[in-house]
């Protein structure tokens, strides 16, 4: 559809009769507003293109590179992607269109509504990145070179009010006030209802450390009123895309219809250590294995047998192995693995496990944007805490994994064998594998809700990557290794950024409101784009660690007895999956 804008006219001449004159400076064949269906469709389909294309494209990629799932070759750049001219121009100029045209009409009340939640969630995904942002002052033609930045805080306080209101102003028995073409909800206004309820959860849980009292009051209430949630699969937001030129998924558009000659993303070396530490089926689900078994890295092994009392080393390939964030050695690395074997020396791109081919090969595939296992996570979160919720923390931890897996198309059982795994089982401790240079592990913490957020980061793959570098920033439950190729040209590794960069035109277009921003995040002029680690108020205290004062280890215990501890569960493995290995030395102990 064509963009809209305001038509600003200047009257020039002076009339003795001004009967009709506001009707002399207007274009008769121009649409001077939009329906509400135009515009708002036009806005929830920039939403997952702009959303998907930050998580994946090429070449940043940003929120799969810092949410330590794949690695898609961005190293921690987190300059802005386009969420800003596309936040600010292309959705939420549209949605406050709409409010402007239609706010105090009647017979729009839900469609206005419909309009403020989605715009909530806009600010939600801008502050979450940036910080300050304009709120107040945005998308007015009054403020265009002069626009103040409205502090975190207030940001996150106007979108818990903004959803509360909106929730309760929609009315689900005018159903004539709807919208008629809805491709998010298909017009179904207890949906946006819930959608609106979930979302405060959300956002409220994100600033519990932020906004203290007024956090906890807005959870207590939503918890309170669990049947006005997302309550099952089909409640769940998500844009849609379809087989249609120029309306595919992005992610398809990105990997599969046009030609690609980057590197292709990879599975992140520690999400393989998580995976494997815990057994989750998930890795067949969310990553391809190496198609090509030539191509596949080959571990050495020592197995045991169950016909005899002798070790064999032998060597063979295995299907899924992950990329490194850190495989350039730091200096005080290098004198305590001096003599040892560098399991990702030399090693050919293609050993390393690509994402689902379901992911981006599927033109109509969906984006998904607040699910019905998170819902079910965050209700856990939210009772374990003590803020409200008929159920126990437990049962909603276990129905939020079931979800996940349902979504997935995971077998019961192989769920079930999950749920039972210490670390996983609620209870329970988790001890997992350490990374390849034994610097850091897939150990979950002590503490129920420590369970929880790791679902929470599991569940976001791969659509929510901004959610996830959110989890990891308010809890740091996850400690992945350090990025030693990191963009911060000064730094030698960095940890997650803790932000994202204002766009560079702001300084000259805006630098009043730009240097106020600055002012308000503790920034110096000019030291933005120098150091990642400028925090946001939500965020809890975190130390980055000297990482390379650390003693490093290689370690591959990760991936060895990738199909058991016995030669015999190596050979039926090889007989059915169609790989060969080697025994290099029988030997008894």
């Amino acid at each position: 559809m064509k963009k809209l804008f305001y038509l600003l006219t200047i009257p020039v001449l002076v009339l003795s009769c001004t009967k009709g004159f506001e009707k002399l400076n207007t274009d008769p064949t121009q649409f001077t507003q939009g329906s509400p269906e135009a515009v708002m469709q036009t806005a929830f389909k920039t939403t997952g293109t702009m959303m998907a294309t930050i998580n994946a494209g090429p070449p940043v990629g940003k929120y799969w590179d810092v949410s330590n799932w794949i690695n898609p070759g961005a190293r921690y750049n987190m300059g802005d992607a386009g969420e800003w001219q596309q936040g600010y121009v292309n959705i939420l100029q549209n949605l406050t269109q709409i409010t402007n045209d239609y706010g105090d009409d009647t017979a729009f009340t839900n469609r206005v509504q419909i309009a403020r939640i989605w715009k909530a969630y806009i600010y939600s995904v801008l502050t979450g990145t940036f910080g300050p942002v304009p709120v107040s002052q945005a998308n007015n033609p009054e403020f265009l070179a002069n626009n103040i930045y409205d502090s975190e805080d207030s940001v996150y306080l106007n979108i818990l009010s903004t959803l509360k209101d909106a929730s309760a102003k929609i009315n689900l028995n005018r159903t004539t006030d709807k919208l008629v073409y809805d491709v998010i909800y298909g017009g179904d206004l207890l949906k946006w209802k819930k959608f609106a309820n979930t979302l405060r959860l959300k956002i409220a849980l994100r600033c519990t450390k932020n906004l203290g009292a007024a956090a906890n009051t807005a959870i207590t209430e939503v918890m309170a009123d669990e049947a006005n949630l997302i309550g099952s699969a089909a409640d769940a937001a998500k844009v849609p895309f379809e087989n249609v030129n120029n309306n595919e998924n992005p992610y398809f558009i990105l990997y599969t219809k046009n030609p690609f000659t980057l590197q292709f993303p990879k599975l992140n070396d520690f999400m393989l250590v998580f995976l494997r530490s815990y057994k989750d089926p998930r890795l067949e689900y969310y990553f391809d294995s190496v198609k090509v078994v030539a191509n596949r890295y080959v571990v050495t092994d020592t197995l045991s047998s169950v016909a005899d009392d002798s070790l064999r080393i032998v060597t063979y390939p295995i299907p899924f192995y992950g990329l490194p964030k850190s495989p350039t050695l730091l200096s005080g690395w290098t004198g305590a693995l001096a003599g040892q074997i560098n399991p990702h020396s030399g090693v050919n791109i293609n050993a390393y496990s690509n994402p689902s081919a379901s992911i981006y090969t599927n033109p109509a595939r969906p984006y998904m944007i607040l699910t019905y296992a998170e819902t079910l996570l965050m209700k856990a979160e939210a009772k374990q805490l003590g803020l409200g919720g008929t159920g126990t923390a437990e049962s909603y931890y276990y129905a939020g994994i079931d979800a996940n897996f349902a979504f997935w198309g995971i077998p019961v059982a192989r769920r079930d064998a999950y749920k039972a795994i210490n670390g996983i089982k609620w209870g329970t401790t988790g001890v997992g594998f350490r990374d390849y240079l034994g610097i850091t592990n897939a150990n979950i913490p002590d503490g129920d809700i420590n369970k929880i957020y790791i679902q929470h980061w599991l569940n976001y793959y791969p659509d929510q990557g901004f959610d996830a570098w959110c989890l990891q920033r308010r809890t740091f439950v996850i400690t992945p290794p350090p990025h030693t190729n990191p963009a911060y040209a000064s730094f030698t590794f960095t940890e997650i950024p803790y932000r994202g960069t204002y766009p560079v035109n702001l300084q000259n277009v805006n630098p009043t409101g730009y240097n106020d921003a600055l002012g308000k995040l503790k920034i110096p002029v000019g030291a933005e784009t120098t150091n990642g680690y400028y925090p946001l108020n939500f965020m809890i205290p975190h130390t980055v660690k000297d990482w390379n004062s650390v003693t490093p280890q290689f370690d591959n215990s990760y991936i060895r007895k990738w199909y058991g501890s016995t030669i015999d569960s190596l050979k039926a493995a090889a007989i059915s999956s169609g790989f060969t290995y080697t025994i290099t030395t029988t030997f008894k102990p």
